[in-house]
């Protein structure tokens, strides 16, 4: 090693110079490679944001609402259940509730109204009564009181959300029995919800 040290010092200091800043460059390059190799990054490219995931917050009610900027559909423009009532069935001792979700948007001279059915009434035909209950507006909850204290015990009724429009809807009103009832649905009376058996303990 002792000619390495003979050949440094008979260099003129300019080439001296030269070797150090030579040496250097490529100390420093091969520090950079090394530091690449295990940081992962691939200076080829230039670094994209991570994708990102956005997840909307639950429906108040368990029912399924439109997004922002999205409508909901009008009420029996779509295949399905435009009303979902809970719960699926209802027995009580004499009183209870159902809750129905609108999930729809009623058009001009639309609506919809609760109906409670009631099967097998009268002697020595039984037949079905129709009773029209309380109109449901805009998208949302609507609860529904069920007072059996004056039912026989064991008896059953059905009930469920029709929609109309404004003909029907009229029909509805105008038809009734002096108790309240319908003998049958007006033509154009669509059954829009699942239905409820509600029965007396």
């Amino acid at each position: 090693m002792s000619w390495i040290g003979s050949w440094w010092s008979s260099q003129p200091a300019t080439m001296k110079a030269a070797i150090v800043t030579v040496a250097g460059s490529i100390i420093v390059g091969c520090l950079g490679l090394w530091s690449g190799v295990f940081s992962g990054k691939d200076d080829r490219h230039d670094p994209k944001p991570a994708p990102s995931a956005s997840r909307s917050g639950p429906s108040s009610g368990g029912a399924p609402t439109a997004g922002p900027g999205q409508a909901l559909p009008g009420c029996g423009d779509k295949p399905g259940l435009d009303v979902t009532v809970e719960p699926k069935q209802l027995t009580v001792a004499s009183d209870g509730s159902l809750t129905a979700e609108v999930n729809c948007t009623l058009g001009d001279g639309w609506h919809l109204t609760w109906m409670v059915q009631i099967d097998g009434v009268g002697k020595p035909v039984p037949h079905t009564n129709y009773y029209p209950k309380d109109d449901l507006g805009r998208p949302g909850p609507y609860n529904f009181d069920v007072h059996l204290s004056q039912a026989e015990p064991g008896s059953a009724r059905t009930i469920y959300v029709v929609l109309t429009d404004d003909f029907s809807y009229r029909q509805l009103s105008e038809n009734r029995n002096p108790d309240g009832s319908l003998l049958k649905l007006p033509n154009g009376a669509r059954k829009v919800s699942n239905s409820v058996l509600v029965k007396r303990y």
